[in-house]
């Protein structure tokens, strides 16, 4: 079952593509509903390859190991998500606006209700087992957009496991699926579409239960993703109208200490007592790493020394030859 683009969203979408000055190959995107059971819709030729390609080369260099939330509320490494992922800021540049506006066209929800974007990238094995996206408070996330940003072989589905489709005839037409996805609704992974499922019903409070999900294992190639993540309200909207200067990108080659203080506080145990100041967390590298003895200072031309530096800090080691 499935509807084309109406007249005013194709010249929507159109004109947001123009917009990013990118050429685009997806021109003939269309619509597809898949389950009513989360409500949950297919976009194909969504973005272009050109569109993709930008955004996992912005990624890339700052793909770090994905966390989950802890006990404490504190980010944590777990087996449960086994990704790397990174987040690309808002409007961050023409082409990152263009396909924001063209996810809020799409989503009917502005732009101001959107996250960051989080950019992920799956490996062979790697999954983010069954979890909602949807918050406790007073601005939940109402929905979620998955644009594929690369084709995948065989795996890496996102699979919905208390869902129904739409049609029964949509499992053959969108398949084949892994094992992981086999009888449940599921989205294959394909360049440049994308999938939107709905996290609340339509009254925007209650949670919808089927929209627990998985990100079920790659068997075969790399899987790369950007998330959409939408509140009910305008997120942060105070960054919007003040933007924040740009954060520094991390570089994990590096061995520094940032502050004066290090030595002496790594000496009184800092290391161990304030490690996220001092050794890093999910999204900073640490004000301390060389005293901690966390990383090696290496020379400038060696390559082995940088490249372990990067694994250290939990990166991915994105200069290796063929790496993708």
């Amino acid at each position: 079952m499935a509807f084309r683009l109406s007249a005013v969203a194709f010249w929507l979408l159109l004109a947001a593509w123009q917009a990013c000055g990118v050429e685009t190959e997806a021109s003939h995107p269309w619509f597809e509903p898949v389950s009513w059971y989360p409500r949950a819709f297919v976009a194909h030729n969504f973005a272009s390859k050109e569109e993709t390609d930008h955004l996992i080369k912005l990624a890339q260099p700052q793909l770090r190991r994905s966390t989950v939330v802890g006990p404490r509320g504190e980010s944590v490494v777990d087996s449960y998500r086994t990704s790397y992922g990174t987040f690309i800021r808002r409007h961050q540049d023409n082409v990152v606006s263009a396909l924001e506006q063209r996810v809020a066209t799409w989503t009917k929800y502005n732009t101001t209700h959107q996250e960051d974007i989080q950019v992920l990238r799956y490996a062979s094995s790697e999954e983010y087992k069954a979890h909602f996206d949807s918050l406790d408070d007073d601005s939940p996330r109402t929905a979620t957009v998955l644009v594929y940003l690369s084709d995948v072989e065989q795996g890496g589905e996102t699979t919905f496991p208390h869902s129904e489709w739409v049609s029964p005839a949509l499992p053959k037409a969108l398949g084949p699926f892994s094992p992981c996805a086999e009888g449940k609704v599921a989205v294959r992974p394909r360049r440049g579409d994308a999938v939107v499922f709905h996290s609340l019903h339509p009254d925007s409070k209650s949670h919808d239960q089927h929209a627990l999900h998985t990100a079920c294992p790659v068997i075969t190639g790399v899987k790369y993703v950007a998330i959409f993540w939408i509140h009910t309200k305008p997120f942060r909207p105070d960054q919007l109208a003040t933007p924040p200067a740009p954060e520094p990108a991390m570089v994990p080659e590096e061995c520094v200490d940032t502050d004066a203080g290090c030595p002496g506080w790594a000496a009184a145990g800092e290391c161990q007592r304030n490690p996220g100041f001092m050794r890093g967390a999910a999204n900073t590298l640490g004000t301390c790493r060389a005293s901690c003895g966390d990383c090696t200072v290496c020379k400038v031309d060696d390559a082995a020394c940088r490249r372990e530096n990067r694994l250290k800090a939990g990166f991915l080691p994105v200069n290796d030859p063929g790496f993708y």
